[in-house]
């Protein structure tokens, strides 16, 4: 368990693959963590190609204001005439089926497949 002094444990990283620009997450996606989160993707959906997959496979727990970012970005994304794809790990799915955000956001089942179509 986590407390509030212990540092943020969310690792972030990106790579363009063709046209696509895939941001890959790993940690726990919460208060802490959201403004890094939050701040890279939508500095890359204005400053790079507009089609974005964000891979959760990594992520172990995710809050509230991480759906609240992962909107953000959605509605970001349908601006920018770009598109969001996610690729949720078990957690992250069972959140979004919860909220019903699994049918308001696009889902694969890995990388390769939302890369694909």
């Amino acid at each position: 368990m986590t407390t509030i002094d212990d540092p943020p444990i969310l690792a972030v990283s990106d790579e363009l693959v063709g046209a696509t620009r895939v941001v890959r997450c790993a940690g726990e996606i919460d208060l802490a963590t959201v403004p890094q989160l939050r701040d890279r993707v939508s500095r890359l959906q204005v400053d790079g190609p507009p089609h974005l997959v964000i891979d959760l496979t990594g992520v172990t727990f995710i809050d509230s204001l991480g759906l609240g970012a992962l909107i953000g970005a959605h509605k970001r994304a349908r601006v920018l005439k770009g598109s969001l794809v996610l690729v949720p790990s078990e957690a992250a799915t069972r959140v979004f089926a919860a909220t019903a955000l699994d049918r308001v956001f696009e889902l694969r089942a890995s990388v390769d497949e939302a890369l694909a179509g």
